[in-house]
């Protein structure tokens, strides 16, 4: 039993009957109906999850009543059904987002596919939605529960409330007497302590989240305020710490984290999960698969088909995975990685084969018709010294060989492609030299602005590298090779004093792209506290920091933030979404600002995942009152979704591209 109200619209009376008596045997809840006008009318009362409309009907066509019920706004799925299949047809259904297009005479079981995939999916979305009404209600929950505890200096409990005795399982008799640690959890460690009490011996007050465990060993996250008591003389007298706890939270946080990792189609790691787990990989081999003329097969047999062929290849990835020591990854429309440590090109070649070999021992099928998938790889093995971002367009440069060979695979050759590389690099570091020594490396300004007010009120400076000839080279192209041949830094000395020297002239606040190498570089932070002083921008610029890059050294990087915001200098974290750790930047760091990364909002207004992903983020960032911005704002479709979704500020072509500074001064 498919367990939808399901609306059916047919005008032709035998045809209507037969499908209502079928469906209701199938179906928990069927009206049926002779006209789309009808239908229309009955709509509000009945509410259907699902319609199955014909096409071509008297007064009003099945597509035009489609039209009208999107007008409307209503998460109704709609299937059509029709003995016509003019493409016009087609069109029209694509682009009111229909579900599906069945050829009459209707296939029944065909239609109860459909219905039960549209179950299995309306089923998703109301756990979704339920489970983001729990933790919205939970939030509330947290807002107004404290648990107190007071200690002496030393840090003797000598107060305890009935909440957190709750929590951790002691009795006040068992808190009250005992250190503080004794509820310390073993993986928080002594540093983050130590650095908590010199804050409140200093007699300042102190903020973070720390993992704590209860009497019986189960851990539990408590973000927790502590402040110290001073007495007549002005010496403390008892620490007071309020805590809330967020255990809920942090483990929410973790699914979220799953989640964007994950390829909603296929059930395997993404591409993101694909440039963390590179991170800790010393030497990496992999395996590019790409499926041949797969955008043929979606226009000729539609897209339903070609995603059971995208689920069909990530299942025998995963089993091949399992048996050949790697991992398996959905990294574009077509496209599949295997990854592994440091395997042979014989080893690469073997995997290759026993898939090829399972596919053609058990074929993709489809309504027990067997389809042949060609797939063509691209090899790269031996990378311990090459930087793990170029090996994805290594594999491609292979991919692309096997194709033009006509091969089923191709070993991307070192040799092949170095003198290539070492002519690349030297000709950029030259060009980077003499750009430096010619005042040719120059900054572009992208407006953010204000989702409330539509007005410009910061502006991202953004590097460029400019030609003798004035053409304007993004730093897609130069970065790399800079860092390589230790330019890098003098680039970033360059962006801070023409960033600080426009601004000084201005009133908009703005942001700089700082690296962790910038930030862990000493004579780097000193050149831009310096600059911020020197031009009196206290409060009015903010460092964005990338957050797919990994952070070796996490504290060292915690004190220079706060040596930053000690000088009135806002922090960022950029492309949030991207990296290997996420929240954990956002629990550690004391970040004012939070960029939502481009690949979740450029399409936000048709990805519902998307929008799933983002929603979480926002409820994170209101509960640690951190201001957001959604980058890659391309059109008044996206802008229209972050707006209702409460984002802050919004930054993308949709308002403007970067832009000179001879075109910023005419904004003024």
């Amino acid at each position: 039993m498919v367990h939808l109200t399901l609306a059916l619209v047919e005008d032709e009376t035998f045809l209507r009957e037969k499908l209502e008596k079928i469906l209701k045997r199938e179906v928990e809840v069927v009206y049926a109906f002779s006209s789309a006008k009808e239908t229309l009318r009955k709509i509000p009362e009945i509410m259907p999850d699902i319609i199955l409309t014909d096409i071509k009907m008297a007064e009003m066509s099945g597509l035009e009543m489609v039209e009208e019920i999107r007008k409307l706004n209503l998460p109704i799925k709609v299937i059509v059904a029709s003995a016509f299949s003019e493409p016009a047809y087609f069109q029209k259904a694509i682009k009111l987002k229909v579900e599906n297009f069945l050829v009459k005479p209707i296939d029944i079981d065909e239609l109860l596919y459909q219905l039960k995939e549209i179950e299995k999916n309306l089923t998703i979305e109301k756990a979704y939605h339920a489970k983001n009404k729990l933790l919205n209600e939970y939030k509330e929950v947290v807002d107004k529960s404290n648990h107190i505890t007071k200690t002496d200096i030393k840090g003797t409990i000598t107060y305890a409330n009935d909440r957190f005795c709750k929590l951790c399982g002691y009795t006040q008799e068992e808190l009250i007497g005992s250190p503080h640690n004794i509820v310390r959890h073993e993986d928080m460690p002594a540093s983050f302590f130590k650095r908590m009490w010199t804050t409140i011996l200093n007699k300042q007050t102190w903020h973070g989240t720390i993992k704590s465990k209860t009497k019986y060993g189960d851990a539990f996250y408590i973000e927790t305020t502590i402040a110290p008591i001073l007495d007549e003389n002005n010496n403390i007298e008892e620490f007071i710490s309020i805590k809330n706890n967020v255990t809920e939270l942090v483990n929410n946080k973790r699914d979220l984290q799953k989640e964007i990792v994950t390829d909603r189609l296929t059930g395997i790691p993404n591409r993101i999960k694909l440039s963390q787990d590179l991170k800790e990989f010393q030497s990496a081999s992999i395996i590019l698969l790409d499926i041949e003329k797969f955008h043929e097969t979606n226009n000729l047999f539609g897209l339903d088909f070609g995603d059971k062929i995208l689920i069909f290849i990530a299942q025998k990835l995963k089993y091949l995975s399992l048996q050949r020591e790697c991992s398996c990854y959905r990294i574009s429309a077509d496209e599949f990685i295997l990854l592994s440590h440091n395997q042979s090109s014989e080893k690469l070649i073997e995997t290759i084969n026993q898939l090829e070999q399972d596919i053609k021992l058990m074929p993709f099928e489809e309504n027990n018709i067997s389809f042949d998938i060609d797939i063509t790889y691209g090899i790269v093995t031996n990378t311990q010294d090459i930087n793990n971002n170029m090996l994805i367009g290594m594999a491609e440069s292979a991919l692309s060989d096997a194709r033009k060979e006509h091969k089923l695979y191709s070993l991307y050759s070192q040799d092949k492609n170095q003198q290539k590389a070492y002519e690349y690099n030297f000709e950029w570091t030259k060009k980077i030299k003499d750009a430096l020594n010619e005042d040719r490396i120059d900054i572009y300004f992208q407006p953010l602005v204000s989702t409330i007010t539509q007005e410009t009120v910061k502006f991202e400076c953004l590097v460029r590298y400019i030609e003798r000839d004035g053409s304007v080279i993004s730093p897609f192209y130069f970065l790399e090779v800079a860092k390589r041949s230790r330019l890098y830094n003098d680039i970033t000395k360059v962006v801070i004093q023409k960033a600080c020297e426009v601004f000084s002239q201005r009133k908009e606040k703005f942001s700089i792209n700082l690296s962790i190498e910038d930030i862990v570089d000493e004579q780097t932070i000193d050149f831009l506290i310096k600059e911020v002083q020197q031009h009196h921008l206290f409060n009015r610029i903010i460092i964005e920091i990338l957050e797919s890059e990994g952070i070796d050294n996490y504290n060292k990087v915690i004190d220079i933030v706060e040596k930053l915001k000690g000088h009135g200098i806002e922090i960022a974290i950029d492309d949030f979404g991207t990296g290997y750790s996420n929240f954990a930047h956002l629990i550690s760091l004391d970040i004012d600002i939070l960029k939502i990364d481009g690949s979740l909002i450029k399409d936000i207004d048709q990805n519902i995942s998307s929008r799933s992903i983002v929603k979480s983020i926002l409820s994170f960032t209101k509960e640690l009152n951190i201001k957001t911005v959604a980058e890659f704002v391309n059109s008044q479709e996206v802008f229209d979704v972050i707006q209702e979704l409460g984002v802050d500020l919004a930054q993308g072509y949709y308002f403007s591209e970067p832009i000179s500074k001879e075109k910023l001064e005419e904004l003024s």
